[in-house]
């Protein structure tokens, strides 16, 4: 049997949303789907039920958005309305496939479904994408961006989390964005408007 190539089950997951959405995958060597559950717990209980031949080490799992083709980013909007706002900006790292830091500002976007990186930001990276593989399309008030969804290592205030991305595809977009998937899990978040501040505090 041909070995399937890395992220393979991103494509499985294009073309039959309707199985996947909302739901928990226990994905093997980051290449095919090996089991599906409703919860993070209920799937690692499979896996150690059902596959005992399998390394735990070559399972990692991913929580697959309720809507794929209507992932909602408002703040991709008209830029002359910034000027006069306060934008809550904050320091965070991006980890490459290297296991080298990108350090940034991303802005924290408590009405994004998703977080958001450019195409720019996804190369440096070190994320790819075949010629096959097909764009999803999130909303703003701007209207309509192409991405491909993308996992990848944050790290807020030293603590290093795994989110999912939506990596854009249009060049034009220079937008960083911490969206509610995952990050919003892992962290109580405070917008303090008045001292222009954001107070992340770890979800214990």
């Amino acid at each position: 049997m041909k070995e399937k190539k890395p992220q393979a089950w991103l494509g499985e997951i294009y073309e039959h949303s309707d199985l996947y959405e909302g739901k928990i995958i226990a994905i093997l060597k980051d290449r095919e789907i090996i089991l599906v559950a409703d919860s993070f717990t209920a799937a690692k209980q499979l896996v150690q039920e059902k596959l005992t031949e399998i390394l735990m080490e070559d399972v990692s799992y991913f929580q697959v958005p309720r809507s794929m083709n209507q992932v909602f980013i408002p703040t991709l909007k008209i830029r002359s309305l910034r000027e006069s706002l306060w934008m809550p900006m904050y320091s965070v790292n991006l980890r490459t496939s290297h296991n080298e830091i990108k350090d940034c500002q991303m802005l924290i976007d408590s009405g994004a479904d998703i977080s958001l990186i450019t195409l720019q930001m996804g190369q440096e990276l070190g994320l790819t994408r075949s010629e096959e593989e097909e764009l999803l399309f999130a909303r703003g008030i701007g209207g309509e961006i192409g991405y491909v969804l993308r996992r990848i290592q944050i790290m807020i205030d030293q603590k290093l989390i795994s989110a999912a991305v939506a990596w854009c595809q249009d060049e034009s977009i220079n937008d960083l964005i911490i969206g509610r998937k995952d990050v919003f899990d892992a962290f109580d978040i405070e917008f303090r408007q008045g001292e222009r501040r954001i107070q992340f505090t770890e979800v214990k």
